[in-house]
């Protein structure tokens, strides 16, 4: 027999039956029981086309037509009517002739179905706060902060329980590859998994969900449908699908998943049930990023707490206000404060007035796209009172490659100058207020500078930090510089003598300068530092 050309399926989850010609009833399945209430032997005395005794006599005469229709027309048809003897109760039926190889119709198969009035999109039944109220819903699915694919299938489950369809999946985007991906779904079978993990441009089905943003609805895959291949509707049938839709789940404008929905039997989507599909697709969207970034923390978190918590090294992040996101145990050491307070601090309760400065400039720098490639010296006041100083390598936190937050490394210097035995020079140096101090890296370039060195030279302290430690030196003494200044200082790690120094309006005066290099274990030097005392012109000739 040939029943290719309507692609009957084999199996339906629906009530399956047999037609003859006339009309009378030659075979129904056994879940007749949950339609009309008896068993199949029973249906077959029931039911006949050609009296049509089970039917509301309002409708006899409309299914009647369908059933000529179906003989005469050589078409698949569906229609809705009410039971004689079962109040209230809407059925449905999908007709199919059954030709033989000649062309001679044998008999028509058909599947019986009831009418679900009851679809919770409908207005009549639900009003705006009480869909509102489903939205909420899977709001507070997201808020128990559970892990991303346990949130992801239990908003799916909500979804479904909303929309009153069977199954389903939820297709994230990988970006790589373009395609969409199953990440979780709901009764899907093996042999469906293993076909559609994926979602390619084959699924030509759904290229107005990929490529415009639009809920795609089937209401029944035999019907032709504006993208719908043969191929793949006769696939959708053959899994146990009659209707189905593709719903965009779009973020910030962007189409990042698809949610598919599913039914065995059909369903007659409303253009209100698109709409809110849609609306749908957009929290969903929405609920699916929060998701997303709520469980890339809480990974992150388990993965680097234990190595933040046990570094030596002072780790944070601030907004590009100053106001402290997180600080690691290391920091809230060195401030002497606990957690709960860190939280609730600005970085500029914690520094000098001077430090304030050069804090404020650096980060107006990082706001403006500027990168830091130097660390910066700042102290530090304990809330003991107690004053350190602490040097700083931070770097800009990117959002769509604009800095909104800070994120640095500082380490205690008080602690490495102690393990050197400097801090009592380096002190002593700071507190010579006319004197010139700076600091310099292990490359000479400016880290510090007090007030007195930077005023000394005609510069502010921001000008000079970042820069060469030459810039203090006059072009006609470059060579002093070089051929003494420096070997000594790579040979002795301390130098002592007279400079002709270079302000930043050009005038040249002579300076005493005493460097000493703080070196590591290995003789390596760490940071440089150099006082500087004016001297008059009298002393820098007798030096000559």
């Amino acid at each position: 027999m040939n029943i290719s050309r309507h692609g009957i399926p084999e199996i339906f989850e629906n009530t399956h039956f047999l037609v003859d010609k006339n009309g009378k009833l030659m075979y129904i399945d056994k879940t007749c029981e949950n339609i009309f209430n008896v068993r199949p032997d029973e249906c077959l005395d029931m039911i006949d086309f050609s009296t049509l005794e089970w039917v509301h006599s309002k409708d006899r005469e409309k299914v009647r037509e369908n059933f000529q229709s179906a003989i005469n027309e050589d078409t698949c048809s569906k229609i809705e009517y009410n039971l004689a003897s079962m109040e209230g109760i809407i059925l449905s039926h999908t007709l199919f002739p059954i030709y033989d190889n000649g062309g001679k119709l044998v008999s028509i198969h058909g599947f019986f179905e009831k009418h679900q009035p009851d679809n919770l999109l409908e207005l009549e039944k639900y009003n705006v706060f009480e869909i509102l109220e489903l939205f909420n819903q899977i709001s507070l699915i997201v808020s128990k902060e559970n892990p991303f694919e346990k949130t992801l299938s239990e908003l799916l489950d909500k979804v479904l329980e909303i929309i009153k369809m069977e199954s389903g999946g939820i297709y994230i985007l990988n970006r790589e590859t373009g395609n969409y991906i199953l990440t979780v779904h709901s009764t899907f079978s093996e042999e469906f998994l293993q076909k559609h993990s994926e979602i390619t441009r084959e699924w030509k089905s759904l290229l107005p969900v990929m490529d415009e943003g639009k809920v795609v609805v089937i209401q029944d895959v035999l019907d032709p449908v504006p993208y719908a291949d043969t191929g793949r509707k006769m696939s959708a049938i053959n899994e146990g699908f009659r209707s189905f839709a593709g719903i965009p789940l779009i973020i910030e404008n962007s189409i990042n998943g698809i949610l598919m929905i599913s039914l065995s039997g059909i369903h007659e989507f409303t253009e209100l049930e698109k709409r809110l599909f849609s609306i749908i697709g957009r929290q969903l969207g929405n609920f699916i990023k929060q998701a997303n970034l709520i469980d890339q923390l809480h990974k992150s978190r388990e993965t680097y707490q234990d190595l933040l918590d046990n570094a030596v090294d002072i780790i944070y992040t601030h907004d590009l206000k100053g106001n402290i996101f997180s600080m690691n145990k290391a920091g809230l050491d060195t401030l002497l404060i606990d957690k709960k307070d860190i939280l609730r601090s600005n970085i500029r309760d914690f520094m000098t007035e001077e430090s304030q400065e050069v804090a404020e400039f650096v980060i107006n720098l990082l706001a403006q796209g500027e990168e830091i490639r130097f660390p910066v010296i700042l102290e530090v006041i304990r809330t003991d009172g107690a004053r350190l100083f602490i040097e700083f390598n931070i770097q800009p936190i990117l959002k769509d490659g604009k800095p909104v937050a800070v994120q640095g490394i500082a380490r205690n210097l008080d602690k490495r100058l102690k393990a050197e035995q400097n801090i009592l020079i380096f002190n002593k140096a700071l507190n010579l207020t006319l004197d010139g101090i700076d600091v310099s890296d292990a490359d000479y370039n400016i880290t510090f500078i007090n007030e007195a060195g930077a005023k000394m030279f005609g510069y502010s302290r921001m000008e000079l930090i970042g820069q060469h430690v030459s810039i203090f030196y006059a072009e006609e003494d470059m060579s002093n510089f070089n051929e003494n200044v420096m070997p000594a200082m790579k040979k002795y790690g301390y130098w002592n003598g007279l400079i002709l120094g270079r302000k930043k309006d050009g005038t040249a005066f002579p300076v005493e300068v005493t460097l000493n290099s703080m070196m590591d274990e290995k003789g390596e030097p760490l940071v440089n530092l150099a006082i500087f005392r004016k001297r008059n012109k009298l002393s820098y000739e007798k030096y000559q």
